[in-house]
């Protein structure tokens, strides 16, 4: 029978598409772009608002009508239903000139009812704005859903504080982070630049990137213990292994040093059971005439296939399956489990339970 494990996409080149939306409970105001548009990853695709509080007016009090018939009163108002409203626009308006009375919108917002002689508004607590998050070409624009697509080195990480960035990056010293201590933030390397660490990180060195006015941090791990002061912090906190203490996947960090002086987009995108999106950093290269696949995140584990083992003592090691036993082998542990032989760097082989594997997309 086959098996599907997850799979996390670490690419080189890879034909990357993208969905963009507005967040649930945020009012669509307007899509900026249209399909064949070229777009960077700080483009604003999607404008809505998130609306929250409800105003009711009373036209006939606001006009001073005390004895209109509701279709009078109906006759005044100027606006539909679910059109938007800005502060202070006409909503209801009596007589001409000098004279006239006026009913002004209060807030802005979008109106919901018009009924009875009242207007019913929900007004906008704030504007949302939703970035392209990649460069690329806007491949359709449906609704409020933008697809876009463009060529990039891809690399899927394990979780994110919600922020993102664009930009160049920088990896720490061999010191790590106690060689920052030192550095004018005014002239430091790592001003506005993510900072990549290879090493699992601590609270001191995120108040420490935070002082030196860098743009975010990525690093194999933290403890779990950090989760919500790193979701407090106003810059992008990217983990690719997750939290403990976790060693690093080599290949991501391979491909950020190759691609050293380049920018790159730094999505820390918070993992949610509901939503289909991942952190990830999308570094954008030349195509050079090439057309790369899309990475596939539906395929069965076969013979040949790259596989990173999660557990230790091989955690975050790039591996590759020689064998798929037809039934489960006994491990060390004395437990008869689903497993595959793999070869590791240094090609021993091995026995690894298939809930260890991630698949290579």
């Amino acid at each position: 029978m086959p098996y599907y494990p997850e799979t996390t996409v670490i690419k080189g080149l890879a034909r990357v598409t993208r969905e963009r939306r507005l967040p649930p409970g945020v009012v669509h105001r307007r899509t900026t772009v249209g399909p064949g548009a070229q777009v960077s990853a700080v483009t604003v695709v999607l404008q809505g608002d998130a609306l929250r509080a409800y105003r009711i007016l009373d036209v006939a009090r606001a006009l001073r009508l005390r004895k209109a018939g509701p279709q009078q009163v109906a006759d005044l108002i100027t606006v539909a239903p679910d059109r938007r409203v800005r502060l202070g626009q006409e909503l209801a308006a009596r007589g001409r000139g000098k004279r006239a009375q006026t009913l002004l919108s209060p807030v802005d917002g979008e109106v919901v009812s018009v009924d009875d002689g009242q207007i019913i508004i929900q007004a906008s607590e704030r504007a949302v704005e939703v970035l392209a998050r990649i460069p690329g070409e806007v491949e359709s624009v449906e609704n409020d859903i933008v697809r876009i697509s463009g060529v990039s080195a891809v690399m899927q990480c394990a979780w994110g504080n919600g922020r993102f960035f664009f930009g160049g990056y920088q990896f720490l010293p061999e010191a790590g982070f106690a060689a920052l201590r030192t550095l004018d933030p005014t002239i430091s390397p790592y001003r506005a630049k993510m900072i990549i660490s290879p090493l699992p990180i601590e609270r001191a060195d995120l108040l420490l990137a935070q002082r030196q006015d860098a743009a975010g941090v990525v690093a194999p791990s933290m403890s779990a213990s950090l989760r919500e002061f790193a979701l407090g912090l106003t810059f992008p906190v990217i983990l690719t292994e997750g939290f403990g203490r976790r060693q690093p996947t080599a290949l991501i960090y391979r491909l950020l040093q190759s691609n050293i002086g380049r920018q790159a987009a730094f999505d820390a995108a918070t993992p949610d059971h509901w939503r289909w999106e991942r952190p990830e950093i999308v570094l954008p290269l030349p195509a050079g005439g090439t057309f790369p696949e899309t990475p596939s995140l539906t395929r069965a584990l076969t013979v040949g296939a790259s596989v990173r083992l999660t557990r230790a003592p091989w955690d975050g090691i790039l591996a590759e399956v020689v064998a798929l036993p037809p039934t489960p082998q006994a491990l060390d542990n004395g437990l008869r489990v689903p497993c595959a032989r793999v070869r590791l760097p240094n090609n021993r082989e091995v026995l690894v339970p298939l809930a260890n594997l991630e698949l290579l997309g």
